[in-house]
């Protein structure tokens, strides 16, 4: 297990200055009263923490150029007020003691935790007991339930294909917000007269990455057993793209992205060497969205999907049939995500329109119309699967899609809303 120091903290020292780590920052209730939730999207701090509202004013000073006395005598500017310097210095630990902070706690425990992650062949269930059942027999009742749901398909389709889709859209939301739909995409796989001999996931990267894909070459536990990575194939795509492909598979360590889609893989092919999976990770293209570029005329990107989608028309060709599986959720918009707006049914309808047509332009494997959009709009809706589905069409080229469905989540209070979709292409 690995343990935290607790040593003297370093900002004890009179000239420390406190960075915090780049986290999401969001209101939340709390017993009733407003509160701060930190949550690291790294999922590196091993939980969440609850702040009262007030921290939002010191937060933003923990920027790593200003000092304690620097931060009290901001506060003090700006509230009229002085701020005790033990409640600062005593949030600053909290900070520190939850590994929000830049600093030798966070580097020490950080190194530990690469260590044991590439020491391991398997990469471990991290969100089970937490977005979904870890029990197996419990999982698999879990995941029954939202066949059934009513808003789910239901256990009987007769457009379920007989062979292998292309590519199915999948969301990425916790179980509980978005089983229903995750549901209509698997039921495409039920009836099929043979599994996909490989399956690629195209995840969603919630933190920051050096490279616009990286490869995990780990198999994926899950409760209900090993989803195997194809290992061989992945060492090729090694081999023929260098390390930098593979250099930041550390982040699949605490990305849920992936993971949730091996649960529901293994949950339908249930035999041990049944399928094989090569995951990926996307990082973001909302740089080039700020830029008003476009993916077309980035080289490296370019040469990064066409390497594996040659790669993958040759193993397709000597091995049997390959699918794509899109791990994304789509818009995120309210105060949770930045927005000075609550979540009215307004807002709801207007949020249901726009995916529905970005949707649209993905059926018709448009990449271009989609990447612009999302430039011409400046990417308002925060829609964090922009990267995965511009190189799943780029992939499938010309593939057609079909919605199964589409859904939206949203935060009791107004907070915040999720929308998320289902799709198959043939």
């Amino acid at each position: 297990m690995l343990i935290i120091p607790n040593e003297e903290k370093p900002h004890k020292a009179r000239d420390y200055k406190p960075r915090l780590r780049p986290i999401e920052v969001f209101p939340v209730k709390v017993e009733n009263r407003d509160a701060i939730c930190l949550r690291d999207p790294a999922h590196i701090s091993p939980q969440p923490l609850f702040l009262t509202s007030s921290a939002h004013l010191i937060l933003p000073l923990l920027d790593g150029r200003n000092d304690l006395r620097d931060v009290q005598l901001v506060l003090l500017r700006r509230l009229g007020r002085l701020i005790d310097y033990e409640i600062i210095e005593d949030l600053v630990e909290r900070l520190d003691e939850n590994l929000f902070l830049e600093g030798e706690s966070y580097d020490r425990y950080l190194l530990d935790l690469k260590t044991e992650f590439m020491e391991n062949p398997i990469r471990p269930a991290t969100m089970a007991g937490q977005s979904y059942q870890s029990d197996p027999v419990k999982l698999a009742g879990q995941l029954k339930d939202y066949y059934g749901h009513p808003a789910g398909p239901g256990s009987e389709d007769k457009i379920i294909p007989s062979k292998p889709p292309r590519g199915l859209i999948a969301p990425h939301i916790d179980f509980d917000r978005g089983g229903p739909c995750y549901a209509w995409s698997y039921r495409q796989l039920g009836n099929l007269s043979s599994a996909p001999k490989l399956v690629v996931i195209l995840g969603t990267a919630h933190s920051p990455m050096n490279s616009y894909l990286t490869l995990c070459d780990k198999d994926f536990e899950t409760p209900l057993g090993l989803v195997k990575c194809e290992k061989d194939l992945a060492q090729e795509l090694i081999n023929l793209l260098g390390p930098k492909i593979i250099a930041d598979s550390f982040i699949h360590r605490g990305e849920h992205s992936v993971e949730f889609q091996a649960v529901w893989l293994k949950s339908v092919f249930k035999g041990e060497d049944e399928i094989r999976i090569l995951p990926f990770l996307c990082g973001s293209l909302i740089p080039l969205v700020e830029q008003g570029g476009h993916p077309e005329n980035v080289e490296e990107y370019n040469h990064i999907l066409n390497t594996l989608k040659n790669l993958l028309d040759s193993w397709k060709e000597a091995n049997g049939p390959v699918m794509i599986i899109t791990s994304v959720d789509l818009s995120h918009v309210g105060p949770q995500f930045g927005h000075d707006f609550r979540i009215t049914e307004g807002v709801k309808r207007e949020v249901r329109e726009h995916d529905l047509d970005l949707l649209a332009k993905v059926s018709r494997s448009d990449h271009n119309g989609f990447f612009r959009q999302i430039v011409r709009e400046r990417d308002k809706y925060n829609v964090c699967g922009v990267a995965s589905i511009y190189a799943m069409m780029t992939l499938l080229e010309e593939a057609e899609g079909r919605i199964l469905s589409y859904d939206q989540w949203v935060e009791e209070g107004g907070n915040g809303l999720v929308s998320f979709a289902s799709l198959i292409f043939s």
